[in-house]
C-alpha cells in the first residue's frame, strides 16, 4: 500500500516550490514518478538536481520516494504518479493527485435585477435579486457578495460550474434583498478571491433606493433667544428630491423664499447624501409670540408625502434630546468661529494689535518711566533741583541758638510729600529794641 502526501489534489502558483511524498512501509528496490509536462523519472538520494527536480526524503531504506520541484511551471498542471518497487518486489506499486497550477479569474461580474424606474433606480420594498460570479480561475476561485459591510447570501453555498475542455471553472454567488429606504446609497460588493492573487478583485455598484420622506415624531427646539435671530433646521430622509413647503400658522412659504413680513426666510434644501436633506427656516428676530405659532414643513416626491411639526421654545434643551443632522452642524460651525474669536483676541493680546494697542503703547512707556522698588530713577534734571533747593528748608536744616532743629527728624520732606508748613511761621520777625 503507498500513502501519498498531499492527499487528493494540491494547488500551487506558477515560481512556487513543490513537495510530494510517497512512502510505504518496507524499503524500496525503486522509486519513479511521472510529473505532468515532463518524461517519467527514476530518482534516488545519490542524484543531482536536474531542470529543478530532485529526490526529495531520507532514502529507499526508510521507504520514501518524495520529488521536490523547486519552481513549478505551467505545464505541470495535471495527474501526478508515483511508483515504487518494494526491495524483493517485481511489480511496481501506485498511487497520484492531481496538481493545480493556479491561475487568476477574471475580474467579477455583478449583476443585479432590473429596477422599477430604470435598470438600476429601485423603489422600497422591492425586491433585488443579485448574482456575482467570476470566470477563469484555477482552480476555482471563492466569491462573495457584501451590501456596504453586511455579508449577503450566507445561506446559499456559491455554484461552481467545470470545464472539461480546458480545466477552466465558473463560481457563481446568488443572493436577494427586499430593499428598505436605509438600502440607498450603500455599495454592492461582487468580491472574488484566489490563490493566484495577491490582493482580492472586487467589482462594486452603488444603490438607488427610491422613497417617501421618512416620518419622525414632533421636532422640537430648544434656546431662543428674544430679540436676536433664530434658526429652525430639520433633515429629511427622502429620494427622490422632495419638494418643501413651510407652513407658518396660515401662512404658506416656498422654500427659498421670505414671508410677507420678510420676518421669515426658508432656505433652499442642502443635500447632505444618500437621500438626507437639510432645510432651514431663518427668523429675523425672535419674539415671544413666534415660540406660540404652529411650523409645519411638508415634503413630498413622487413616493409620498409627510408633514413635519416643530415646536419651538426659549427654554434651555433638556439633557437626552437627540440633535438631528442640521443641529449638529449649526453647533459644530457655532464652536468653530467661537474657537476662531478666542484665537484671534490672544493673538492680539499677545502681539498688541487692534484694540491692544494703546494698552501696549502704555506699559512701554511706564516701562520706560520711574521703576518701582526701592531704587531711584535719576533724571539729568536732577542735579539742577538739588542745586536750587527751597531756601525755606536749608534754612530749617540749620540749627538756630545751638539747639538741633527739631524739623530735621521729622518726615514731612520725605518721599515727596507736599504738606509743608507754612513758611511764614517760621520766620522770625525782627522787632526794634
Amino acid at each position: 500500500m503507498v500513502d501519498i502526501e498531499p492527499k487528493g489534489e494540491t494547488a500551487v502558483r506558477v515560481d512556487d516550490s513543490l513537495r510530494i511524498m510517497c512512502t510505504m512501509g518496507v524499503p524500496l528496490q525503486n522509486c519513479r514518478v511521472e510529473i505532468p509536462g515532463e518524461s517519467s523519472m527514476i530518482l534516488n538520494q545519490e542524484q543531482t538536481p536536474e531542470d529543478g527536480i530532485e529526490y526529495y526524503g531520507e532514502g529507499y531504506q526508510s521507504g520514501q520516494c518524495g520529488v521536490h520541484i523547486s519552481k513549478v511551471k505551467e505545464k505541470h498542471n495535471g495527474d501526478f504518479r508515483c511508483a515504487l518497487t518494494p526491495l524483493n518486489g517485481r511489480v511496481e506499486m501506485y498511487t497520484g493527485l492531481k496538481i493545480t497550477v493556479a491561475k487568476p479569474p477574471s475580474n467579477p461580474e455583478l449583476r443585479m435585477s432590473p429596477g422599477h424606474y430604470g435598470r438600476y433606480i429601485y423603489q422600497k420594498g422591492q425586491k433585488l435579486e443579485i448574482s456575482c460570479s467570476a470566470a477563469g480561475g484555477r482552480p476555482p476561485a471563492n466569491v462573495s457578495l457584501y451590501l456596504d459591510d453586511e455579508l449577503l447570501g450566507s445561506e446559499e453555498r456559491p455554484i461552481v460550474y467545470d470545464s472539461n475542455v480546458n480545466d477552466m471553472s465558473v463560481a457563481v454567488q446568488n443572493a436577494s434583498r427586499s430593499l428598505d429606504w436605509t438600502d440607498n446609497g450603500k455599495t454592492l460588493r461582487c468580491v472574488a478571491t484566489h490563490i493566484a492573487l495577491e490582493e482580492p478583485k472586487i467589482t462594486t455598484m452603488q444603490l438607488q433606493v427610491y422613497y417617501p420622506p421618512q416620518p419622525q415624531p414632533t421636532i422640537e427646539r430648544f434656546g431662543y433667544v428674544v430679540g436676536r435671530q433664530g434658526t429652525v433646521n430639520v433633515t429629511v430622509n427622502a429620494n427622490p428630491r422632495p419638494r418643501f413647503l413651510w407652513r407658518v400658522n396660515d401662512e404658506k412659504i416656498d422654500e427659498g423664499r421670505p414671508d410677507e413680513s420678510n420676518r421669515l426666510e426658508t432656505s433652499t434644501a442642502v443635500d447632505l447624501g444618500n437621500g438626507a436633506w437639510l432645510v432651514v427656516l431663518t427668523i429675523d428676530s425672535v419674539q415671544k409670540s413666534d415660540t406660540e405659532k404652529e411650523y409645519i414643513l411638508e415634503a413630498h416626491n413622487k413616493e409620498g408625502a409627510y408633514e413635519y411639526r416643530i415646536v419651538l421654545s426659549t427654554s434651555p434643551e433638556p439633557a437626552g434630546v437627540d440633535l438631528d443632522a442640521g443641529s449638529i452642524i449649526g453647533i459644530v460651525v457655532g464652536a468653530l468661529v467661537l474657537i476662531l474669536i478666542v484665537f484671534l483676541v490672544i493673538f492680539a493680546r499677545a502681539t498688541g494689535r487692534w484694540c491692544f494697542a494703546a494698552r501696549r503703547r502704555g506699559e512701554e512707556e511706564a516701562a520706560g518711566g520711574v521703576g518701582g522698588g526701592s531704587e531711584a530713577h535719576i533724571t539729568p534734571g536732577d542735579e539742577e533741583e538739588e542745586d536750587h533747593e527751597d531756601p525755606r528748608i536749608i534754612d530749617e536744616k540749620i540749627p538756630q541758638g545751638g539747639q538741633e532743629n527739631p524739623i530735621h527728624a521729622s518726615t514731612e520732606y520725605v518721599n515727596g510729600r507736599t504738606d509743608f508748613k507754612d513758611a511764614k511761621k517760621d520766620e522770625k520777625t525782627d522787632t526794634p529794641v
